[in-house]
């Protein structure tokens, strides 16, 4: 009895050895993790600027040049993409629209979100944006004037969007935006360039969806977004206007500035496809930029609202 004794006594002394030798090592591991794991800075590089960046928002005043009709913004996004580029969008323009909505599949803590259960990818833009069109007539038509549509890698400069807008009653069908004017599948007058942003009016928007959309007369799903939309406006009878300025300049801009500053041509993006100077491409009430990373945004953001240029004058 004593030996068995003895020995069962020897086999729970090396259990416990064993269970507080893993315990040491786990503890050990969890340590070296704790100290050596990257920061929420090191993780994001731009958690800092976020944080910033909605502070400094909430502190910039709204220059709206006597603008009284509501803006209603909307982004396209992807659960992947919320932390990556939608949230970074949120932080600095999209906060100065009177709505904003990014349209996702999912919902997000980090972004006002309205949730449309459609097939994620690039391939069926075409779909989320029609869908997302019903919804806004559905829930926000008679709370808004204007619905502007911008990617989660564009910038828009809302006030000069506003000035363009005042000179327009929302009563009436307007589309504003990058019109391409290259005849590209049928679409009889070119199309709108999608990355630059369009916005339609209240009376364009409810034409789109009671004489296209809900008509079944626009594509659903497939094919390139800007050349769907244009096309259902068309069918509505809803056709693009000129946004240049008065020197022929453009004000929405479906590259990034620093391809304009570069380029020796403009993408023959001018009336009649002409092709001007980089230096004489963009308008001095330049309205967007696209294919930004997170980055730009706050670099323009910043140069725009937080830098005084003294004695320069407008």
């Amino acid at each position: 009895m004593s030996c068995n004794c003895h020995a069962l006594l020897k086999g729970r002394l090396v259990r416990a050895f064993v269970v507080s030798a893993a315990i040491l090592i786990l503890l050990q591991i969890t340590l070296v993790l704790v100290k050596t794991g990257p920061t929420a800075s090191e993780r994001d590089p731009l958690a800092d600027a976020l944080v910033i960046f909605q502070e400094l928002g909430h502190r910039t005043p709204l220059l709206r040049h006597n603008f009284t009709q509501r803006l209603l913004c909307w982004i396209p996004s992807r659960p992947s993409s919320v932390r990556t580029k939608a949230r970074h969008v949120w932080a600095t323009w999209a906060s100065r629209c009177d709505k904003t909505v990014f349209i996702s599949a999912e919902p997000s803590d980090d972004v006002p979100t309205v949730v449309l259960p459609l097939p994620e990818g690039r391939g069926h833009l075409t779909v989320k944006t029609m869908a997302a069109f019903s919804y806004l007539y559905d829930h926000h038509l008679d709370e808004h004037d204007w619905f502007l549509k911008a990617d989660d890698d564009t910038y828009v400069i809302v006030e000069n969007l506003r000035l363009l807008l005042s000179r327009h009653s929302s009563s009436q069908a307007h589309v504003f935006g990058h019109h391409i004017p290259v005849d590209r599948e049928a679409a009889r007058r070119g199309y709108l360039s999608g990355g630059a942003g369009y916005v339609l009016s209240r009376e364009a928007l409810r034409v789109m969806v009671e004489e296209g959309v809900r008509r079944d007369r626009c594509h659903s799903d497939g094919g390139s977004e800007d050349l769907e939309v244009t096309r259902c406006l068309e069918t509505a009878g809803v056709q693009p206007e000129d946004s240049h300025d008065a020197l022929g300049r453009s004000r929405f801009h479906p590259h990034a500035l620093l391809s304009y500053l570069t380029s020796k041509e403009c993408f023959s993006q001018q009336p009649e496809d002409k092709s001007f100077r980089a230096d004489d491409c963009c308008s001095r009430d330049l309205i967007s930029f696209h294919h930004l990373k997170a980055e730009d945004l706050y670099l323009i953001e910043f140069l725009l609202y937080h830098v005084n240029v003294h004695g320069r004058s407008p």
